[in-house]
């Protein structure tokens, strides 16, 4: 008897707004994507907790190429902090260690200690977070009672802003850079005024400009799952480019692509730093780097084909 042979995986080009459900890893969360689409090949562009949801950019393809540069983007999140109860996990998972009394909180407190948290801040990360130790992730050890030393890191909080809080539970929306843990943000913010608190909720509504400046809407793996066909699926997929599409763009001609195509500099008047390269016809060509001396240099090359 014959064996039945897989389904070829599919060769696309392109990046899907997800939106995370509840309960589920990043990680479920793009196989499961993945499966859909029967995608050769695909990867996410930052982590989130079983607990959030929200905006979880997920490559293909050529796109996989640029998933660094969302995730050094700055991310934007909405989180629920319950205040009055500290628990071992920073959020509403873990068992509460620690109590207080926030009745006679006021919104004002609230938003000075919001001013307090915000610009560069020095964070500990959680024992319960993905980062490894000797090849152990940390909430590994977390869960059989092991805590370690783990070393203090620089994230940067570009805003803060108390948007709702009815006597026991405060919103948050938060603007800040890779790395920064919202759980421990929550801790140290109720910390300002004397009150344990835990993350509830998270949201996260922004990567980079998607979500933010795009308009580009997020789609529910629901909706994904319910959908009929490929051409079906493939409808909700942006274009690899939009990936940089806030980058600065450098127009190149036909020749002086030929020559970018060899690893050949040209000459260019773009401000210094990375930019993205097009043809003049339109065709997405890669990326580059403007040198301080007027040099355009190839970096990431994906040819004439384009993303």
């Amino acid at each position: 008897m014959s064996k039945s042979r897989r389904p070829l995986r599919r060769a696309i080009h392109g990046v899907l707004l997800l939106d995370k459900p509840k309960g589920i890893s990043s990680h479920q969360a793009l196989l499961s994507v993945r499966v859909l689409y029967n995608a050769e090949k695909a990867g996410h562009t930052g982590t989130l907790d079983p607990l959030a949801t929200g905006l979880l950019p997920i490559c293909f393809g050529h796109a996989t190429k640029l998933t660094a540069h969302l995730l050094d983007a700055t991310k934007r999140y909405v989180a629920e902090v319950r205040l009055g109860a500290a628990t071992t996990t920073g959020d509403s998972e873990g068992e509460v260690i620690a109590r207080s009394t926030p009745a006679e909180l006021t919104l004002a407190q609230l938003e000075a200690a919001a001013r307090a948290c915000t610009g560069t801040l020095c964070q500990m990360p959680p024992m319960y977070s993905a980062i490894k130790r000797d090849g152990t992730r940390l909430y590994e050890l977390a869960r059989e009672g092991i805590e370690v030393e783990r070393e203090p890191r620089q994230v940067e909080i570009h805003s803060l802003h108390v948007t709702a809080f009815d006597g026991a539970t405060a919103t948050l929306d938060v603007t800040c850079s890779k790395g920064t843990y919202i759980r421990t943000l929550a801790e140290d913010w109720a910390r300002q005024f004397g009150q344990v608190a835990h993350l509830s909720g998270l949201r996260r509504l922004a990567v980079g400009h998607f979500g933010s400046s795009d308009g580009a809407r997020m789609v529910s793996l629901a909706a994904l799952e319910a959908a009929s066909d490929f051409a079906s699926l493939d409808r909700h997929l942006l274009p690899s480019r939009t990936v940089v599409a806030d980058w600065p763009q450098v127009i190149v001609s036909a020749e002086q692509a030929a020559r970018l195509d060899f690893g050949f500099t040209i000459p260019s008047d773009a401000p210094p730093g990375w930019v993205t390269m097009s043809l003049e016809s339109g065709g997405f060509l890669g990326l580059g780097e403007q040198l301080p001396n007027g040099i355009l240099q190839p970096r990431r090359w994906f040819g004439t084909e384009g993303i």
